[in-house]
């Protein structure tokens, strides 16, 4: 069987929701729709409303709502939805599949459901003896489109929870997930250091305190080296915006400390400030860094979708 002419990609997340109408051939987006009602949000309302219906047609009457959005004519195309439409408060549960999983993604665990007059397929996560993710597995498939076969590396998608998925020879073989970002965002706000921290604008007179911290990071020392921030403000030894990237660069280098003795080929995959520092990072662990650019990123999970789709045809 042929694939359809367009289908619509769904990436469902705990905080936010997004479509987009694809052509398969081109995978050119013809329209997209996105709104903040996550998984999460829509399941406690869900639980709220105390409705006779299952939890499955409640998401699928969300879903076939915001898809008049894209005001598309004819038929309503085959949905591929990932994320954490398959975890317990999504649409339908799926267990995650065990790593590893091959470049063209056609051991992942999918099912084909129609609910409600909308045919989709639902993509599971994946998990390993300690790690879990549900989501990042289709854009690392995605990707992989540009990473050669022979090659064996770490693929980094840098973020709130940082994924670092290794791979060889056309295959993703496990997973780690660093809590950078959130940590970051915790102990800025919510401790002691927070009134010796400014947020700011990144700029090149910012990147010393920033490789101070990934240095100390990339020892091992950023534990030991928290309290220095709130001693360098009161000893007036860094401004609060130079300390806001040293606790930045302290996190980074923390997270990328095991790269450091080994030289492995390294992927990056994010783009904005996130890749100016990681970037910057990375290049003090003298690892070989190969970059994709934004539009390589933007298309992974279309990519992710299509392989799907042909898996399912």
């Amino acid at each position: 069987m042929s694939l359809p002419k367009t289908f619509i990609s769904c990436d469902w997340g705990t905080s936010n929701f997004r479509l987009r109408l694809v052509n398969t051939s081109t995978l050119e987006v013809i329209a997209e729709h996105s709104t903040n009602v996550g998984v999460k949000k829509l399941h406690q309302q869900y639980t709220e409303s105390h409705q006779a219906e299952t939890q499955t047609s409640y998401f699928a009457n969300y879903l076939k709502t915001e898809i008049k959005a894209l005001k598309f004519t004819g038929a309503t195309p085959i949905i591929v939805a990932s994320g954490m439409a398959t975890s317990s408060i999504g649409m339908v549960e799926l267990p995650y599949v065990d790593m590893p999983i091959h470049f063209n993604g056609a051991n992942l665990l999918s099912k084909t459901i129609s609910e409600n007059g909308l045919e989709l397929i639902l993509v599971s996560g994946a998990k390993t003896t300690a790690d879990v993710m549900r989501g990042e597995e289709i854009q690392a498939i995605g990707l992989s489109k540009h990473i050669p076969t022979d090659k064996e590396g770490v693929l980094l998608l840098p973020g709130t929870h940082s994924k670092h998925i290794t791979f060889k020879n056309g295959v993703f073989t496990s997973f780690t997930t660093h809590m950078t970002g959130e940590l970051f965002d915790v102990i800025r706000k919510n401790t002691l250091l927070t009134n010796s921290i400014i947020k700011t604008d990144w700029s090149k007179e910012l990147e010393p305190a920033f490789i101070e911290g990934v240095n100390k990071g990339l020892e091992n020392q950023h534990l030991s080296s928290l309290f220095s921030i709130r001693a360098n403000d009161l000893l007036q030894n860094k401004t609060k915006e130079e300390n806001f990237y040293f606790l930045s660069g302290l996190l980074i280098g923390g997270e990328l400390a095991y790269l450091k003795n080994t030289h492995q080929q390294v992927y990056i995959a994010t783009t904005g400030i996130l890749y100016e520092l990681y970037k910057l990072a990375l290049d003090q662990t003298h690892q070989t860094v190969i970059c994709f650019d934004a539009d390589r990123i933007d298309k992974a999970l279309l990519i992710g979708h299509k392989k799907i789709i042909a898996a399912h045809v």
